[in-house]
């Protein structure tokens, strides 16, 4: 059996930064039961899909969609269908449930398992520690520029953990994979680190997972057996926090610079308070102000997201978020507008108001304005010129 793994382009210029892990992972499952397999990522590889269509002649093909994806995966099943009607179309990621588009299989959620009863296997995986050795060759690794801000190249992702215990009222994680946090085997962890490093010569991993310090005492794992098998002398990491005093310690934050972590990317979303408990971040100010003092204490850089529009946002939010830009100090930040992401809590109350335009999922992007608020209209949403450090 042929199969073709692709990951569509986004909605809006964007440079495919590391190799899909997803694509990777699945790939390497169907190889593993003795499929011929490609994966290619639109926007990267330089032959058009009709090519790899008539060369390959691929029995299945396989569709990673997140919402920004949602006109290039349209198209590219447009493109299957009129090159050969009979090939199956598999679509999976975080928006294959709301793609409408006629497909033969939907995969939603983790989807190792239900990959390979499509493949015809009669094996299943125990979920996030049964996971495949990851056959790099698959994709070519020097290809890929790696995620800003670069710390080091050839740069490579993983994704060590799944879930998120929060439930963001903007966010479709909890959606997608559950709030119920499933932690990787140190061992299989450590071994694709290795790997990625002696055979593939990555010197930084940026670490995909929501929050990798859910459990400090799991992140505390990982990171000393990076140091005991001297992967910090050879790589360098990059990790998503949340800002919680009891996940912030000044132990982790030690111990992480010491196993070569160089940049932590926190979520703040907004500097008002009251925005933080109506988007139900479960985070303070306080908690925030800490987390960045204590990561610029032990000389790791930091990046700071933000989001504007959310529901409850005022022109005091906004003047409250630039204050907190200015204290906490980030190495670099970043902000968007509010993006109604299907099945979240603030899309459905934007919706119910009447506050969101009317548009295509094919047009979403960042840096678009999507919806207002009860106090912002359009206009004054869009007069606005953005956060300054």
């Amino acid at each position: 059996m042929k199969v073709l793994l692709i990951q569509p382009e986004c909605n809006y210029p964007s440079p495919v930064a590391v190799p899909s892990q997803a694509l990777l992972t699945l790939g390497t499952l169907a190889q593993n039961i003795g499929c011929s397999v490609k994966i290619l990522h639109l926007g990267l590889d330089e032959r058009p899909l009709f090519l790899y269509l008539i060369d390959f002649k691929p029995d299945i093909v396989g569709i990673t969609v997140n919402t920004f994806q949602v006109a290039s995966a349209k198209l590219i099943i447009e493109t299957v269908r009129s090159i050969n009607p009979y090939t199956r179309i598999v679509i999976g990621g975080p928006h294959s449930e709301y793609l409408d588009d006629a497909v033969d299989d939907k995969v939603i959620g983790e989807g190792e398992n239900r990959w390979l009863a499509i493949l015809g296997s009669q094996e299943s995986i125990e979920l996030i520690n049964q996971l495949p050795t990851i056959n790099y060759d698959l994709v070519d690794m020097q290809k890929f520029p790696g995620v800003p801000p670069i710390g080091a190249i050839p740069s490579a992702s993983i994704m060590a953990s799944r879930g998120c215990p929060s439930r963001c009222s903007y966010c479709n994680t909890p959606i997608f994979v559950g709030t119920k946090v499933r932690l990787g085997n140190p061992d299989y962890i450590l071994g694709e680190l290795k790997r990625l490093n002696e055979k593939w010569g990555v010197k930084e991993v940026v670490f995909q997972d929501d929050t990798f310090n859910a459990s400090t005492k799991w992140a505390t794992e990982i990171l000393e057996r990076i140091i005991k098998v001297g992967l910090n002398k050879e790589m360098i990491f990059r990790l998503v926090w949340r800002v919680n005093e009891k996940l912030v310690t000044q132990e982790l934050l030690n111990l992480a610079k010491r196993a070569g972590v160089w940049h932590i990317y926190y979520g703040v979303e907004s500097g008002s308070q009251r925005m933080l408990d109506r988007m139900n971040k479960r985070i303070t100010i306080k908690e925030i102000k800490r987390a960045f003092s204590m990561t610029h204490e032990v000389g790791l850089q930091t990046h700071a997201s933000f989001i504007v529009g959310l529901p409850g946002e005022t022109w005091d939010s906004i003047k409250e978020t630039q204050q907190l830009i200015s204290q906490i100090k980030s190495t670099t930040f970043s902000w968007c507008y509010f993006i109604p992401f299907p099945g979240t809590e603030a899309t459905k109350e934007v919706t119910e108001k009447g506050y969101i335009r009317e548009t295509d999922y094919s047009e979403y992007g960042v840096g678009k304005l999507f919806a207002r608020t009860d106090a912002l209209s359009f206009e004054d949403l869009e007069s606005f010129k953005g956060y300054t450090k």
